[in-house]
């Protein structure tokens, strides 16, 4: 019983885990050393009010101050206008259901289903930094399942994870010969 506990407990967790999507684009032939200040532009919450569980200036909050944390520890500054790269981003949650089959070896004894069901909510994140002619030079794009209580941890996870090779400043690309 015990075995059939821990094989249920492990396919949930690889279906859990295959509903979690992580991305970073970035132009590779780009200058970053060049970009020394940053400010914010739009931000967008995508989440229908009436389905929001945080409110919507917490949610500014966590982002604005996510990415401004782990911008200024790569050297850049923010500015309040002519920065050389602006920010804007879009956050959202939606809830979503997750069915599947067990099979014989998740069942419990004496129980003839061998099926699951599931609700969580999913959410997602997408922040761009363009330059001043408005040319996209870093994305982050992020979906990943939530807990009512995880909305900031969430973000900020995301926001570490996706500057983590952003390059500091002074170090520029090494150009090849």
């Amino acid at each position: 019983m015990i075995r059939a506990f821990i094989f249920s407990a492990f396919l949930l967790t690889e279906v859990v885990a295959s509903g979690q999507e992580f991305k970073v684009d970035y132009d590779s032939d780009r200058d970053f050393s060049k970009y020394k200040t940053f400010r914010f532009g739009e931000g967008e919450i995508l989440t229908p009010k009436d389905q929001r569980q945080a409110n919507e200036e917490e949610v500014h909050k966590w982002v604005r101050s996510g990415v401004s944390r782990e911008l200024q520890m790569k050297g850049l500054q923010p500015a309040d206008s002519l920065a050389d790269l602006v920010i804007s981003y879009a956050v959202g949650t939606m809830t979503k259901s997750n069915a599947g089959d067990l099979g014989p070896m998740g069942l419990v004894p004496g129980s003839m289903d061998r099926t699951y069901m599931r609700d969580y909510r999913q959410a997602s994140l997408m922040i761009d930094l363009n330059d001043k002619n408005n040319f996209l030079v870093w994305r982050i794009s992020a979906i990943t399942d939530i807990s009512l209580s995880s909305g900031e941890r969430m973000v900020d996870q995301i926001v570490q994870k996706g500057f983590k090779k952003y390059p500091r400043m002074g170090k520029t690309k090494k150009k090849k010969k």
